[in-house]
């Protein structure tokens, strides 16, 4: 599963001519262009993959990402938002692009990555408003919650460089953050706008920060967010449905599901969530291998389409409703990272 998730994940590079990842395989468009925001992201997948299969090529293009990642950068510190290298900056993908870069620090050193991450950082402070939401830069200028994967790189890089300035920027965001939590556990505002329902895959997004953000910033505030955190992971695992153990692709307030197909992306970010909270709730790693093996049986196998084999669908079936007829990189991309944490004591992918 592994092996195969990380060759297509190669070949969504090559598709680009090695400049950032394909955003994912079409069947009606075929490949589709560089997306910095999940080729960021992917690159601690790729180091950490390296080492697991012993493919050292796979660090290779994650350095390879990483340099074109640093040419794309613009002097004010942001990153091009979205599909292709010419869109407006986003908060969200500026943060994920943060965690490759992160990474790659931690493997090199390099004085230029950590240089732009400190940009990077400036950036998302100036954007911030005054509350701790993110709405300027952001996806349909709407301030959402899973943008706790936001806070989390800015924490990250905090533990680096110490810099007071970062962590009063996560502490504010997650502060606003925590202000959304419902009696009942539910967060809100983990949708793309306020005209849809959330997705698993945002819902593990921010669930997955704020898990990260607990565990840098300890004390009070990060408990609050890893308690939050968790209590959630544990409603989302009890839920019942047909689909078990995929979660419903799309899920309302209170834990209501609200679709009949699976977003697979989000099924598989929330193996990692529920095994770094299997932590504190041992049963949630038998939930989470559950959800793997169910995974395993999504991921394409047969080449009936050449370029999807190793792909995971943005949803199951293919025409729901989350990336409909689409295999984007970061299902691939998730779908590894819950094989690597499954197989470790630590949940550490990004």
């Amino acid at each position: 599963m592994l092996a195969s998730a990380m060759t297509w994940i190669e070949t969504a590079h090559d598709a680009t001519g090695r400049e950032g990842i394909s955003a994912g395989y079409d069947l009606t468009k075929g490949w589709l262009p560089a997306y910095p925001e999940t080729s960021g992201s992917s690159i601690p997948t790729l180091l950490r993959a390296a080492n697991a299969l012993g493919r050292p090529a796979l660090a290779v293009r994650a350095h390879e990402i990483g340099d074109w990642l640093l040419r794309l950068q613009s002097p004010d510190g942001s990153f091009p938002g979205g599909v292709g290298t010419d869109g407006d900056p986003l908060v969200f993908d500026v943060g994920q692009i943060m965690q490759g870069l992160l990474e790659l620090w931690q493997t090199t050193r390099e004085v230029a990555v950590l240089a732009a991450l400190g940009r990077a950082a400036i950036w998302l402070a100036s954007v911030q408003d005054a509350d701790g939401a993110w709405r300027s830069h952001a996806y349909r200028g709407y301030a959402n919650t899973y943008s706790a994967r936001v806070a989390w790189s800015l924490a990250r890089l905090w533990q680096v460089t110490g810099d007071p300035g970062q962590l009063d920027c996560v502490a504010r965001s997650l502060r606003w953050m925590l202000d959304q939590v419902q009696t009942n556990g539910w967060i809100d505002r983990m949708m793309v706008d306020e005209h849809e329902e959330p997705y698993t895959h945002t819902i593990a997004y921010a669930l997955r920060g704020l898990l990260g953000c607990g565990r840098i910033l300890g004390g009070g505030l990060g408990r609050q967010c890893a308690e939050v955190a968790t209590r959630a992971a544990v409603r989302l695992a009890e839920l019942g449905t047909p689909l078990y153990p995929l979660l419903p692709g799309e899920i309302g307030p209170g834990f209501r599901p609200l679709a009949d197909y699976a977003c697979l992306t989000g099924d598989a970010q929330m193996v990692t969530v529920w095994l770094h909270a299997s932590r504190t709730h041992p049963w949630l790693r038998d939930r989470a291998e559950d959800t793997l093996r169910r995974l395993s049986t999504a991921q394409v196998r047969q080449p009936v389409e050449p370029a999807a084999v190793g792909a995971l669908p943005g949803s199951w079936p293919l025409t729901g409703r989350y990336q409909k007829l689409l295999f984007p990189n970061w299902a691939a991309k998730f779908l590894a990272d819950a094989v690597l944490n499954t197989e470790s004591e630590r949940a550490t992918s990004y």
